[in-house]
């Protein structure tokens, strides 16, 4: 339109974008808002007290994806019980589960005798780096999970130590 400004556009990138008619930015800018029109605004999700006030997309960041689901090993963090209890609001439960797993892991210690190796890494000599030696990413694409203990599950009674 030979070099001339015939609309202006403001806004917040999280919040709402109006035009108005016009080159608004001058020394006058616009006179009023009311001849704004809105050409978008970000629909507020309704309010969940349970879930923090978290907006749609943040309550959805550490739900699972069915694609994703099987090829994760039954260790991943997205699948831990306590935490999903309290993602859905439920804190009794979310507080039973979380009591259970930290029994759960003083067991796991105490029925370990030798210490931890990692899998999948290895300590670089001469220094306090770990460098990966492989074999997760293969494991994974063939959804072989047999070097994952069940990190969530329940210790049977006859199993457990004092």
């Amino acid at each position: 339109m030979n070099g001339k400004t015939v609309a202006t556009i403001f806004g917040k990138w999280d919040g709402c974008i109006h035009y108005i008619d016009g080159d608004c930015s001058g020394k006058g800018g616009f006179e009023s808002k009311s001849d704004a029109h809105l050409l978008w605004k970000r629909s507020r999700p309704p309010k969940f007290p349970t879930r923090y006030n978290f907006t749609r997309f943040a309550i959805t960041l550490n739900e699972p994806t069915p694609g994703l689901k099987e090829k994760l090993p039954p260790t991943d963090s997205r699948l831990r019980p306590d935490q999903r209890c309290l993602e859905n609001g439920e804190y009794e439960m979310a507080n039973a589960e979380k009591q259970r797993l930290e029994q759960r892991q003083r067991q796991a210690s105490k029925m370990q005798e030798r210490g931890w190796k990692p899998r999948w890494f290895a300590k670089d000599r001469g220094s306090d780096i770990y460098l990966y030696v492989g074999g997760y990413w293969e494991a994974r694409e063939q959804r072989n999970c047999d070097f994952c203990r069940d990190i969530f599950g329940h210790i049977p009674s006859d199993q457990m130590l004092d």
